[in-house]
């Protein structure tokens, strides 16, 4: 009898959604106006633009986290835009990232990706878990266009 009573919380813990990550970050993906050609502003990370221009934008909260399982709760706000969060380590958040502008997208296989979730339609949510080691972490939007419309931000691990 003793082993079932403790065999009950472990499983109410497991059940419940944070139990299976040790941070969470809720990600909001935003887009102002929709315009097709925002990604004309040059609002990548390290190009000290000014981001109150941005038409799109990746909110992240908190954005401070401790190493470990961090899950990243993903919802697109957008009314009519497909967006995607990739998650890549990098070393600063000055840095400019390898940028194709032909295809108006990051070029991602230069970067130390960690994962995504991909095609997330407008109002709808999903999750996105990793373990995370002391660092700094892109999460940005690389559908053509929105990366340089302002769509990332920087979380940080400690």
């Amino acid at each position: 009898m003793k082993m079932r009573m403790m065999a009950l919380p472990i499983a109410l813990a497991l059940m419940s959604g944070t139990a299976w990550a040790d941070s969470l970050v809720r990600v909001t993906l935003i887009d102002k106006t929709g315009a097709a050609d925002a990604g004309n502003l040059r609002l990548g990370m390290g190009m000290n633009a000014d981001m109150s221009k941005a038409k799109m934008a990746v909110n992240a909260n908190p954005n401070h986290v401790p190493r470990g399982a961090v899950r990243f709760d993903v919802t697109n706000l957008a009314s009519a835009i497909v967006h995607e969060v990739i998650v890549a380590q990098i070393t600063s958040d000055s840095q400019i990232l390898p940028y194709d502008e032909g295809r108006g997208k990051v070029d991602a296989e230069q970067l130390f990706t960690l994962g995504s979730v991909n095609e997330i339609a407008p109002n709808k949510s999903v999750s996105l878990t990793l373990n995370l080691t002391p660092g700094k972490y892109l999460l940005y939007c690389n559908i053509a266009g929105h990366y340089m419309a302002g769509m990332w931000t920087v979380v940080e691990v400690q």
